[in-house]
């Protein structure tokens, strides 16, 4: 069995000691991938920090930058790399040493397989995760385009795509500022199949400087791909259904997280939203209560 040869893309803005550790826990793969394209967005260090740590190994491979954001360092490391399997990894964030050998294995065995993720450790350390014992292997779980559109089941840096199918389904878009990983995984489940490994071979680092923190911008960003997913499959009726509920949830969920802010005003016309793609959830009705009374509260003058 032929183990397809696989390209690490790995963008970095201004997080040296991150990046040491990440490119660490690529050169101890088990299976050492064929080369490394590490995309530097930030001030230039990256090549100085590689070198610390490359030593004699694969290939690697510093670029600069777009400086358009973490989609567009993605795109142009993905047009640089040669390897059949594209790993992506975040700087900020780890791999277990067998990572790459049990997905390359899969990648091998099934050839109509797109993308596959696996089971993440999420902390401040994701170190701690790699004292873990790992049990029996086990097969990868089909992810299907509903599982998707419910959720972003898929956390980036776990996941390796093959490059035919990244060529064909055409990178991640540049034009969202967040969730471009979800929506690629929504596109290439639309023509491949998707899956995970249920073992936690990536550490996935939680840390104050991590852009998804904005929650309000996410929850914004969440809700416009699913719109686009409901605009390029207008036919399906039982995935629109699933789509429907699940744009109706992003919109709930930044009504709420407003409504705890405070911003009555611009949670009301979210959970109407809400409650206009989703008529019968008992949430949004509560939480749409909920504005109702604060609002009220707001508004009642103060007693003298």
């Amino acid at each position: 069995m032929r183990v397809p040869a696989i390209s690490v893309v790995l963008p970095t803005r201004n997080r040296p000691r991150f990046l040491r550790e990440a490119v660490g826990s690529v050169l101890g793969q088990c299976l050492r991938p064929a080369e490394v394209v590490v995309v530097d967005d930030g001030d230039g260090g990256a090549a100085e920090v590689v070198r610390s740590v490359a030593g004699s190994g694969p290939r690697v491979l510093v670029l600069a930058g777009p400086g358009r954001g973490p989609a567009a360092a993605r795109n142009l490391g993905v047009a640089a790399a040669q390897g059949e399997l594209i790993a992506f990894l975040d700087d900020d964030d780890l791999w277990r040493p067998e990572k790459l050998a049990r997905q390359a294995m899969w990648f091998a065995r099934w050839p109509g397989l797109g993308a596959l993720g696996t089971g993440c450790v999420r902390s401040s350390d994701p170190m701690i995760g790699h004292c873990t014992r790992l049990g029996r292997a086990r097969g990868p779980r089909r992810v299907s385009r509903g599982d998707l559109l419910h959720a972003n089941r898929l956390v980036l840096s776990s996941v390796v795509v093959r490059r035919e199918c990244l060529e064909e389904c055409g990178g991640f878009d540049e034009s969202l500022p967040l969730a471009q990983d979800w929506d690629l995984w929504l596109r290439v489940a639309e023509r491949w199949q998707v899956a995970a490994l249920p073992e936690p071979l990536t550490g996935y680092r939680l840390h104050p400087e991590q852009r998804t923190r904005d929650q309000r911008a996410m929850r914004r960003w969440e809700a416009e791909v699913v719109r686009r997913a409901m605009a390029r499959d207008p036919g399906s009726s039982a995935l629109r259904g699933v789509a429907r509920r699940r744009l109706s949830w992003a919109h709930c969920r930044l009504g709420r997280l407003l409504i705890r802010r405070g911003e009555i005003e611009s949670a009301m016309p979210e959970l109407r939203q809400a409650l206009s793609l989703a008529p019968f959830h008992p949430v949004v009705w509560g939480s749409l209560a909920r504005c109702a009374w604060a609002g009220r509260d707001v508004a009642r003058p103060a007693r003298s």
